[in-house]
């Protein structure tokens, strides 16, 4: 099950953190992956699924900005990047395309819309 989802943009700023209710994931795991990112270049982030010293991560890019997903438990790796797929594709289709001003001139609709997608998968496990 995924604790968290944080949006990244082109340069690594964290825009956005959305973590699961009961759970709490540091920020750092996101200075982590850039760290890996910047050290091991563009390879690094063509790389779905990644394991970090305490977290597993799954990660798209979708026109510059980063969906990067953290757990602690083990899970279907499709099933993790299939959630950031669909993620990335309804922002993207409500709110016309994806790009850092977007995220952040919206960011309370797509907050929202973040809360009601983990709060739906959450109720099916």
């Amino acid at each position: 099950m995924l604790q968290c989802i944080f949006i990244l943009s082109d340069s690594g700023e964290v825009m956005l953190e959305k973590q699961l209710i009961g759970h709490k994931v540091d920020r750092s795991i996101c200075a982590w992956f850039w760290d890996q990112v910047i050290s091991q270049g563009d390879s690094f982030k063509q790389q779905s699924v990644i394991a970090s010293p305490t977290h597993y991560l799954f990660q798209i890019v979708r026109e510059g900005i980063t969906f990067l997903a953290c757990t602690q438990l083990e899970m279907p790796p499709l099933m993790g990047i299939e959630f950031l797929c669909r993620v990335a594709d309804v922002l993207s289709d409500y709110l016309e395309g994806l790009n850092e001003d977007v995220i952040k001139d919206n960011f309370v609709i797509v907050y929202e819309v973040l809360f009601c997608i983990m709060f739906y998968i959450r109720s099916l496990f």
